[in-house]
């Protein structure tokens, strides 16, 4: 769901990206695991000001956050504790002047087929794993989601 914060003045705006292994239970379900996250996220995020973008694949995770310091790291916390997913790993985490998805207070999408120009582009090794993207290609990875997600919502 489309959103605009206003981010408080008093705090600094942060991106906070990081990738994590999906679980075993949560594959089993990946899909629901990620409607259930969209809906948690469309409803808290908004009111902590926090916006951002998941993507999952090959097991993975990568997600980005923005918002009031205090907020993105106290959700990020939160983030480290859930049961869908282990070994979290920031990538990268610092003060930004301008959000890159202020218009989502989160879009996910699980790659699929209809994602050929991403999956092009990241399926060029045999073995997808975030840790050997740098941090821009994996922005790019995550405007890319969120640009289709603004087509198929």
């Amino acid at each position: 769901m489309p959103s605009d914060p206003q981010t408080d003045p008093d705090q600094p705006l942060v991106r906070l990206l990081y990738t994590s292994r999906a679980t075993p239970e949560c594959l089993a379900d990946l899909q629901g695991g990620i409607d259930a996250l969209l809906a948690t996220a469309q409803r808290h995020n908004p009111e902590h000001q926090i916006t951002g973008a998941l993507v999952a694949h090959k097991g993975w995770f990568i997600q980005v956050l923005e918002g009031p310091e205090d907020e993105v790291h106290g959700l990020f916390r939160k983030i480290c504790l859930d049961e869908r997913h282990c070994s979290a790993n920031l990538v990268s985490e610092g003060p930004v002047e301008t959000r890159d998805f202020a218009h989502w207070s989160m879009c996910a999408r699980q790659l699929s087929s209809l994602d050929a120009r991403i999956l092009a582009e990241l399926d060029r090794n045999a073995a997808f794993d975030p840790a050997d993207l740098p941090e821009s290609q994996i922005m790019e990875l995550l405007h890319a989601v969120a640009a289709a997600s603004a087509r198929t919502s």
